[in-house]
């Protein structure tokens, strides 16, 4: 047995899926999906084929040429979900399984028009990072197993699907009143990044390579927001080499998606948070960029090595702003990514194992120790390894490292070798096995400044020597300016200085969700009523987590609005995505 990733039931030594064709049916009254996926393996085998699937209704499997195949589904385990056992005859290449979503799938959410920027048609999307792929296919749901697929979605006729692969036709579906799309996705992919979304969607050009996707009502708002994009691919390009995906199109989710962005191969999805109306947001689609490289092209075999994910790729979404914008940028960035990740190595404890870059998961919930330690650690030592090698020789390694392991899943072992290989000694002087493998953060950290971050730095640090900035200075101030100005303030501040920050600067009425944010945790830390309000509306208008678990842990955490959050939580449950809820589930229950 080879089951070497401890959150998939996955042995590649029984075989291993290389492709699946599926045939969908969406139904929107019941909210499940029914259909068949059939699944092609590299080579013919016999015997037992283990899957992970997560609440699938399993109907009927067979072969290619339609014999029956014995099947088996195992008791459901609340992390891994449920073991589907295939006993194949010997010879079988291909097996068609018959099954249906449940409709409390993990990975879906369903969505009601009201819930919608039109309000006339209802949504669906998926989000299978980290494992909920397997509450929407039966597959070997690890990254380790990557492959390519066929997929054909019949919806009712006035909406549209879209998908991260390359669409197909169009046409009259079946059965009267639906229409169906097909997608083909000719590079392979881990099962995390298989992803759709259906509703009301409409499409711009931004490029010759690139289109967002929208509901018509965010279209034109969306298409301005992100029209640099090309110059952001083409400085992507610089830093890694060719893009591979073909087109980097993306698609504007509903405000429930619970992520900032989310890299799908072909189609990313985008927070509608971003649309701050300044462009002031788009570095989340630049690391979303960055990930065609680094996560989608070159991939953590498994979770618990995301951080070759997730640090490399902050590393290059700060590279492409540095290259855009210039210097000053990337450590403003930089220092909002250190509070971050400063409030997470808090949250865990300086000792916790999950503040280790290469983590040991098993048994526990991704979804549960998913935090900012992958991607802004990480981050760290990627410069630490920058630093150490020179630019110039790290900018050539990385475009080896890109193309030597392209299309695979990679251990953080793999990736050691590899480094030591290319640019012997750089690990061992940067002392990178303590990096990866102890808790909390070694004392070599790089610091990134500049004139300006040690000025909002110095003028927030002072607050309670009486500091203040100027009303007129701070009206000029650029969003990133701000963020980092309030999240170094003290947590928790006297009414009357949040009544003074709030009169001077409008923070309550701001329209951009990162400042917004930052500001009612202050707010809610302090107990400062005039905010109140719109915590609530805050909490009823998103569904990011970067957002909603914070915000809620403030309110939770403070005796005078603990009842606000639970009251707040029972309003709003319905309308955040199953990912989010279960987060703040928990924060409520501690």
């Amino acid at each position: 047995m080879s089951c070497r990733d401890p959150h998939s039931y996955t042995d590649l030594d029984q075989g291993r899926v290389v492709h699946m064709d599926l045939d969908l049916n969406v139904d929107f009254d019941t909210h499940r999906m029914t259909g068949t996926a059939a699944l092609k393996l590299a080579a013919p085998v016999g015997g037992p084929l283990d899957l992970d699937t997560r609440d699938l209704d399993i109907n009927k499997v067979t072969t290619g040429d339609g014999a029956e195949v014995p099947f088996a589904l195992g008791e459901r385990d609340e992390v891994m979900g449920s073991r589907l056992r295939l006993q194949l005859p010997e010879g079988t290449q291909q097996v068609v399984i018959h099954y249906a979503t449940s409709p409390e799938a993990s990975a879906l959410q369903w969505l009601e028009p009201a819930q919608t920027d039109g309000k006339r048609h209802p949504y669906l999307f998926s989000q299978c990072q980290a494992i909920h792929a397997r509450s929407v296919i039966p597959a070997q749901d690890s990254p380790l197993a990557r492959f390519t697929f066929h997929a054909k979605m019949t919806v009712p006729e006035a909406l549209t699907v879209v998908m991260a692969a390359a669409p197909g036709e169009a046409g009259a579906g079946a059965e009267s009143g639906t229409r169906s799309f097909t997608f083909e996705m000719p590079q392979s992919i881990p099962p995390y990044l298989f992803a759709f979304a259906v509703g009301n969607i409409v499409s711009k050009d931004l490029g010759p390579r690139s289109r967002v996707y929208t509901e018509p009502e965010t279209l034109e708002k969306a298409a301005w927001e992100f029209a640099e994009v090309d110059g952001m691919l083409t400085a992507a390009e610089e830093v890694f080499g060719p893009y591979l995906w073909d087109r980097f199109d993306f698609l504007v989710m509903p405000a429930s998606f619970p992520y900032g962005g989310m890299e799908n191969p072909r189609l990313t999805f985008l927070t509608p948070t971003l649309l701050a109306g300044d462009r002031s947001l788009v570095n989340v689609l630049a690391h979303e960029l960055a990930h065609s490289w680094t996560g989608n092209l070159v991939t953590n075999a498994t979770i618990d090595d995301f951080w070759l994910n997730e640090g490399f790729t902050v590393w290059a979404e700060r590279r492409i702003l540095e290259n855009l914008e210039g210097e000053e940028a990337k450590a403003l960035g930089a220092a909002i990514g250190r509070n971050g990740l400063n409030e997470a190595l808090a949250e865990f404890g300086p000792d916790s194992p999950f503040t280790r870059l290469k983590t040991d998961g098993k048994g526990k919930d991704p979804d549960e120790f998913y935090s900012l330690v992958p991607y802004e650690k990480g981050f760290l030592l990627v410069s630490l390894f920058e630093q150490a090698a020179g630019r110039e020789k790290f900018d050539a390694f990385i475009k080896k490292y890109i193309d030597h392991f392209k299309f695979t899943s990679i251990t953080t072992e793999e990736f050691l070798e590899f480094l030591e290989q290319e640019l012997p000694g750089v690990a061992e002087q940067v002392d990178a096995k303590r990096w990866i493998y102890q808790s909390g953060l070694p004392d070599n950290a790089p610091q990134f400044t500049s004139a300006r971050l040690e000025m909002l730095q110095n003028l927030a640090r002072g607050w309670t020597d009486g500091l203040r900035p100027d009303p007129r200075e701070g009206a000029s101030w650029s969003p990133e300016d701000w963020q980092i100005f309030l999240q170094e303030l003290p947590r928790k501040l006297p009414l009357d200085d949040c009544a003074w920050l709030d009169e001077n600067f409008h923070l309550t009425e701001q329209g951009n969700a990162e400042i917004l944010c930052n500001w009612l945790i202050i707010a809610a830390n302090s107990g400062y009523e005039p905010a109140f309000d719109r915590i609530r509306s805050f909490l009823s208008e998103v569904g990011r987590m970067k957002y909603l678990k914070p915000l809620y842990s403030a309110l939770y955490g403070n005796e005078k609005t603990k009842t606000m959050a639970v009251e707040i939580f029972a309003d709003n449950a319905g309308s955040y995505h199953p990912i989010a809820r279960g987060g703040l589930e928990r924060i409520l229950a501690s």
